[in-house]
Order: structure tokens, then C-alpha cells, then sequence
């Protein structure tokens, strides 16, 4: 096959199609239930973000326990639509067919375009493709009437929304744009920390510079007790401040590509961070790392808070 077409042509893929010869542009790519599991559900969530945020609980007795898997939602009709993969395995058989992952814009499913099955359509030697209430489903070609006629899907001419993008699925929860604000936050905390560190540091050397002064005018003041009381005004801001940025590193070390930081708070006394994450192993290892960093640990499963108090 091969695809020299303008960028975003759309390609169809399953278990049995033809290896590309030739891929010189960008390409969509539309799934076919081989590289996917799918279930409808009633919910009572507004938002799709809340709703792949208990996706993984909904596929637990229809996936493989030993695999991970990435999640696509969307509201159809009045059900949500979920949508279970692994990507690690969509994009080893894309090389198989000659396909890189850099070529491919978006993923999207063929249950996106299911009411353009209501006739079976061919999908290979072996199998059809068709509409079964509601549910693009495979159907061996071997149980069909002999005499029916299969369409043709134009699959160019169909309106698709709501792709996932191949780099946000391999980062799972961590996206491009949410790895660089990430970084950004923790440049600026840094910034922030060094500023401060540097502002107490010249605070306390112009105060140690007006004890000597002081000291020259006024003998009396010249014993460890008093110089001490002095400096021990300011020796509790420096120290907050070095909390402060242990801390923020601390927090730092939970994130991974299988956790996502979704809110950090710094105050006067406190630090809180809450914490996303893909799986309960990788959950278990964030609240035992944090226990053992000293932090306060709140909420189970796979949304956690971690506090500490300055």
C-alpha cells in the first residue's frame, strides 16, 4: 500500500491489512475493535475528565490484569462511551505494517462512526465489520449469508472529533503540554526558593554587619547570649524556607510518567501536593515513598494528597 497523500488521510487498521510501502506524510488512523475493548455506561458524572477518572475500575473483568492500559472517554447520548487500549501494543504492529509512530497525528475508533455500519462492510478475507445494537462488532464471514452484499466505508469522507494524539496515550496521564507547565512550576518554585534564599542571606548579613556596629558602640551587648537572642529572630525564616524546597523536591520524586501532579499549595506553614495516578502499585509506592519522607498521606486508590507541615 502505499500513502503519499496530503497529511491527516485516513487509514483504517486491522489485524489483517497491507504492509505500507511508502508513508511520506502524517496520517489518522481509525481502530478496529482487534486493538481495543469498549462497554457503554450510565453515569452520573458531568465531565469526561471525572469519568476517565473511574474508567479503569469499569474494565476490571474484561482486561488482562498483566498488561496497562490507556483510556479514552465521551459522552454519547445519555451513556458515557469508554474506550480501553494499550498502546505499547498498537504501536509495535503499526511498525509491523510500516508505519511510525511519528506519522500518526490521531487515534481514533471505529465505535466513533458505528451508525455508518448499519450494512456489514468487509474488513478482510475473514471478517465483516457491522452495526450489532449499537456496537461496531467483528463477525466472522463464515456465519453470513452467502448472498449478502458487503458496503464500501469512505473512510476519507468521515467527520471525526475527540482523537487522542499517540505521544499523550505513551505518557499515559502526562502529556507534552503537561510535562512542559510541570517543569515551568517547578522552575518557578525553584526561582522563587533562590531568590528567598538569597534575599534572607543578605537580610542576615546586614543584620550581622549592625550587631558588629552595634557591638563597637555598645560593649555590653558584646556576649554569646545576647548575639544569639539577635540572630534567632531571623534563623526560623531561613529555616522554613529550606523545608519549603525539601519538601517541593520531595514531591517532585513521586511524579512519573504512571502519576500526574494535579494541584500544588504552598502557604506560610503547610505544603500540600494531590497526585493522580494510573495504577494502585504505583499509588501504594507514592504513599509509601511519602510516609517515609515524613509527609501526611490522605485518600486511597488512585487519587492521593500528600501534606506536611512546615
Amino acid at each position: 500500500m502505499n500513502l503519499t497523500a496530503k497529511s491527516n488521510t485516513k487509514l483504517l487498521i486491522h489485524k489483517k491489512m497491507k504492509p505500507i510501502i511508502s508513508l511520506e506524510n502524517s496520517i489518522d488512523i481509525i481502530l478496529t475493535p482487534q486493538f481495543y475493548t469498549f462497554i457503554r455506561e450510565e453515569l452520573d458524572v458531568k465531565f469526561s475528565y471525572q469519568a476517565k477518572q473511574i474508567a479503569g475500575s469499569l474494565f476490571d473483568d474484561y482486561l488482562d490484569q498483566n498488561k496497562e492500559y490507556q483510556y479514552h472517554v465521551y459522552k454519547c447520548d445519555n451513556l458515557w462511551c469508554f474506550f480501553a487500549y494499550n498502546i505499547e501494543e498498537i504501536d509495535l504492529f503499526l511498525k509491523s505494517v510500516g508505519i511510525e509512530k511519528h506519522r500518526v497525528s490521531k487515534i481514533y475508533f471505529i465505535q466513533q462512526v458505528v451508525d455508518k455500519l448499519d450494512n456489514p462492510i468487509l474488513l478482510d478475507e475473514y471478517t465483516i465489520i457491522q452495526n450489532i445494537d449499537g456496537v461496531a462488532t467483528l463477525v466472522p464471514i463464515q456465519i453470513m449469508d452467502s448472498n449478502i452484499e458487503y458496503n464500501s466505508l469512505n473512510i476519507n469522507t468521515l467527520k471525526l472529533k475527540g482523537g487522542v494524539t499517540m505521544g499523550s496515550s505513551l505518557n499515559s496521564y502526562v502529556s507534552l503540554k503537561e510535562t512542559i507547565l510541570l517543569s515551568s512550576i517547578f522552575c518557578l518554585l525553584g526561582g522563587i526558593s533562590i531568590f528567598e534564599a538569597e534575599r534572607i542571606k543578605h537580610s542576615i548579613a546586614n543584620d550581622n554587619a549592625k550587631l558588629i556596629e552595634l557591638l563597637d558602640e555598645n560593649p555590653s551587648y558584646n556576649s554569646s547570649l545576647a548575639r544569639e537572642s539577635i540572630l534567632e529572630k531571623y534563623a526560623p525564616i531561613d529555616k522554613i524556607e529550606r523545608k519549603k524546597r525539601q519538601a517541593v523536591k520531595d514531591i517532585s520524586k513521586f511524579l512519573s510518567n504512571k502519576s500526574q501532579l494535579k494541584m500544588l499549595t504552598i502557604d506560610k506553614n503547610k505544603i500540600q501536593a494531590n497526585i493522580k495516578t494510573t495504577n494502585r502499585t504505583t499509588s501504594q509506592q507514592i504513599k509509601e515513598n511519602a510516609i517515609n519522607k515524613k509527609f501526611k498521606v490522605i485518600g486511597s486508590s488512585l487519587d492521593l494528597k500528600v501534606e506536611k507541615t512546615l
